[in-house]
Order: C-alpha cells, then sequence, then structure tokens
C-alpha cells in the first residue's frame, strides 16, 4: 500500500513542473496516517495569484488548469483525490488544509502572508463558534431552570 511520504515524493516532482502552483499540501486522513483502503487523497493547491494581491476566498476563482491537474494526480498516485483550490476556500478549511504535509512551497512569502491571514480568519471564527455556543447553551439552561 502506497504511503503519505511516497505521495509527497510523487507530487512534488508533479508541481514542480507547474509555473501555475505555488504551493500544495496533502491533508486529511493519508496526512495523518488514519487512511483506509477506500480513503480519498485530500490536496490542496494554492494557485500564484492573479495580481499582486494575495487570494483567499475567491468563490470566484477558477482556473481552467483544475480538471486537467486533478486528473494528472489522480493518474499519478493511482487514487481518489479531492483537490481543494485554496485561493477559494473558507479560512477554517484552508487553515486544517495548511496543517498538513507540504507537497511543495515555491513562493515563502506568499505561502506566510497566507498562513498568518488564514490561522488569524480561521482563530476568530472558531473562537466565535465557541462564544456563540456557550452563549447557546447558557440560554439552555436558563429556560430549564
Amino acid at each position: 500500500m502506497i504511503k503519505a511520504d511516497k505521495i509527497v515524493e510523487k507530487l512534488k516532482n508533479y508541481f514542480d513542473k507547474r509555473d501555475d502552483i505555488s504551493m500544495a499540501f496533502l491533508f486529511g486522513s493519508w496526512a495523518k496516517n488514519r487512511e483506509c483502503v477506500d480513503s480519498d487523497v485530500d490536496i490542496a493547491i494554492y494557485f500564484n495569484p492573479r495580481g499582486r494581491a494575495l487570494e483567499w476566498e475567491e468563490t470566484d476563482f477558477y482556473n481552467d488548469n483544475e480538471r486537467s491537474i486533478w486528473l494528472d494526480i489522480e493518474n499519478i498516485i493511482e487514487k481518489e483525490v479531492d483537490l481543494l483550490v485554496l485561493n477559494r476556500a473558507t479560512p477554517t478549511i484552508a487553515d486544517t488544509a495548511l496543517r498538513g504535509i507540504p507537497v511543495i512551497i515555491k513562493n515563502r512569502n506568499i505561502y506566510l502572508d497566507f498562513l498568518v491571514r488564514i490561522t488569524s480568519e480561521a482563530i476568530d471564527f472558531r473562537e466565535w463558534i465557541e462564544h456563540y455556543w456557550n452563549f447557546k447553551e447558557k440560554m439552555k439552561r436558563e429556560t430549564i431552570a
């Protein structure tokens, strides 16, 4: 059975040749060594920004090469792939992907800027959820009492 390090090695060679990809990550069950026989492989990619600004949560972003990249990856690793495009991902899922295994990081500045921005947004969202949950639980207790 193929292991995460072999997936990373194969994909590093592929992404190294692509000028349109700034960084890529293996995340999910394969990155945590919790994969099953039928587990898909979660891969996150970040396309080079179209301008000077960092791109994230760009819901209208679509790169013409996405489908061919997805098919290439599936052919290379011979597994079903779930491809996440970080340019349009929400902060929480992007944060999860960035905590995975780096396949390639071509531009350290873009990576660090993206990491700081996404991590901050994800923390803010998680704190908001926690406060909301605590408030909701408090209201339940007061209603019961």
